[in-house]
């Protein structure tokens, strides 16, 4: 889950310079952006192609974002944190799982304010060359971690549409040969948020097991 969440939160840079003309330009162009918005609800599609072992995954999901508080739904899968608590819900078993965000290892590093600039640190970068995207014309910028070793994926590909500057499309090149691929279907920035969307609410989900780590 954590592979996902990883691509889900790098999708919500957006506009800037639209003259961006390298990778430092058009990254920081993102990050500068993302920096200054209040919150962000996000729609989006993913593809998990895992050619080894016959696997070809299509998923929808939906995200609200708000500084160091997030809802993220894909598929089978609910996460929620309010910046101190975080909830793991999985649908088809109603089961949730209550941690400390502090608790929680590397997942805690996938908080959007530190996703929306992680390759100011921990990534080289270089411009690829010019792409389209469904007709857009895009910037095609490769991410390489600077510790492979260490990750589960070799490369990002991240998809700039050269006229707007906004993240269109993202793959995750994995090490074992699995690519997840992302793309934005709707974006809104500085919205109006559900009421209680960075808690859990069992009353929406009748007989749900909490399993509480907290304890």
């Amino acid at each position: 889950m954590k592979y996902y969440i990883l691509g889900i939160l790098f999708l919500f840079g957006a506009a800037g310079n639209a003259f961006a003309q390298n990778s430092d330009d058009i990254l920081n162009e993102l990050s500068e952006k993302a920096k200054g918005f209040k919150n962000i609800h996000a729609k989006y599609s993913s593809r998990l192609i895992d050619k080894a072992n016959g696997i070809d995954l299509k998923q929808t999901g939906e995200a609200y974002v708000e500084g160091e508080k997030y809802y993220v739904e894909l598929g089978d899968y609910i996460m929620i944190t309010d910046g101190e608590t975080i909830w793991t819900y999985e649908k088809e078993t109603n089961d949730c799982y209550v941690d400390y965000l502090e608790d929680v290892g590397d997942d805690a590093s996938m908080s959007p304010s530190k996703m929306f600039t992680i390759w100011e640190e921990d990534f080289k970068h270089e411009f690829k060359e010019m792409s389209k995207v469904n007709g857009r014309d895009c910037y095609l910028v490769y991410l390489y971690p600077n510790n492979p070793a260490e990750n589960a994926f070799h490369t990002i590909q991240l998809y700039v549409d050269k006229a707007k500057m906004e993240v269109v499309k993202f793959i995750v090149k994995g090490r074992e040969g699995n690519d997840v691929i992302y793309e934005v279907t709707d974006f809104n920035p500085n919205t109006t948020l559900p009421s209680g969307v960075f808690q859990f609410q069992e009353s929406k989900h009748p007989g749900v097991n909490i399993i509480d780590n907290r304890l």
